[in-house]
């Protein structure tokens, strides 16, 4: 096998014709829950290598290189019809793709698998090539793309109603998107509106604009970038939120953000701020980030807010009543490791499933869309 994979050239990879069970892989692996063994995508995996996987859906067999097969429900892995070698435990098919343990694709295509516990992560070589794939419990995977609820937050003995939309990011074809009203920069309109023009399940308010002004077009406040192309040029300060290309999230400063951005895996960010949580601490600084209104750095109002949850989770929160610092404490309590506040007052909002949760008292100029 190993002669076979090294005399196959990776610039094939994206070339080669797969009858895999789904058209796009999963770029993840797992935790399973009764085990507790690593599972990794069969297919990612072989397209690192350019080896051809097949799947016969009647009989539930998997086909590495023509060669070696296994089986659903069966832990033996087969060649040319015998049994050379027992898993200890069976492939899986999640999200309809085929998981297999890490040590037998480490067996299969005869190449040493690392796995770092900090990073929760398997790591790998193919010649000149490393390869990350990032571990999740399996749990999450079953968890829906999208949950709603109203909760109450206790804030230094205030009870701040929020309403909470969680998004599972390894949901099958999840994405997110920053989308303007009427599709046009400087236009504004409702936040249903934009979200059902782009038939998005969930949206959330996004940048500060010129909101006290009559004008067709209104002034929208710093940076943005849809579609990996940058619309909008960023401050050094303000507090960016950003989706990579594969779909990963993070919320970095306006000059940290610049120096990622420039490596070109940026797809989607808006920059709002300030931020609220940072690897699960509290950091609301507002006058760091260049901020002077008593809106931002004491007065309560309307609130919204983005937060990043371990394990590919998010969630858009909005709340009333609240100041940047209490509403901090709610994205904490809330398990937030990262969190970033939004365009507040009358423009917070938050759609969900056809309908609003938090209805804006105005339109608004940009939307931050899951699909």
């Amino acid at each position: 096998m190993k002669k076979i994979i090294s005399a196959l050239l990776f610039a094939l990879l994206m070339s080669l014709s797969f009858s895999a069970v789904n058209s796009h892989a999963n770029s993840y692996g797992v935790v399973e829950d009764s085990s507790k063994r690593t599972l990794v995508p069969l297919r990612t995996i072989a397209e690192t290598f350019s080896v051809k996987v097949d799947w016969d859906n009647t009989s539930k067999v998997v086909t590495i290189d023509g060669q070696y097969k296994l089986a659903m429900g069966s832990k033996a892995i087969k060649r040319d019809g015998q049994v050379i070698r027992q898993m200890d435990t069976q492939p899986k098919m999640l999200q309809n793709a085929v998981y297999v343990p890490v040590r037998e694709v480490a067996f299969l295509f005869d190449v040493p698998m690392n796995w770092d516990q900090v990073k929760k992560e398997v790591s790998y070589q193919v010649g000149a090539n490393a390869y990350q794939v990032a571990v999740y419990p399996e749990k999450v995977l079953n968890k829906p793309k999208v949950a709603v609820a109203k909760k109450t937050v206790n804030v230094g003995g205030k009870k701040l109603g929020v309403n909470v939309v969680s998004i599972n990011l390894l949901a099958p074809n999840t994405s997110l998107h920053v989308e303007l009203a009427n599709n046009k920069l400087g236009a504004v309109g409702s936040l249903a509106g934009i979200a059902k023009a782009h038939n998005a399940l969930v949206a959330i308010n996004g940048n500060y604009f010129d909101a006290y002004t009559n004008a067709k077009e209104r002034l929208v406040y710093n940076g943005l970038v849809m579609d990996g192309e940058r619309v909008k040029v960023f401050d050094l300060k303000f507090s960016v939120f950003y989706v990579l290309k594969d779909g990963n999230v993070g919320i970095l400063p306006g000059d940290q953000f610049m120096r990622l951005f420039a490596d070109g895996n940026v797809q989607e960010a808006i920059q709002v701020g300030p931020r609220l949580v940072t690897k699960g601490a509290v950091t609301v600084d507002p006058i760091a980030e260049g901020f002077s209104s008593h809106k931002i750095l004491s007065s309560p109002g309307a609130r919204s807010a983005i937060g990043i949850l371990p394990n590919r989770q998010l969630i858009f929160v909005t709340t009333a009543g609240a100041t940047v610092q209490q509403l901090a404490s709610v994205m904490k309590q809330l398990g937030a490791v990262d969190a970033m506040n939004s365009d507040g007052g009358a423009s917070s909002g938050l759609y969900a499933n056809g309908k609003y949760m938090t209805t804006p008292g105005r339109d608004i100029a940009v939307g931050l869309l899951v699909k």
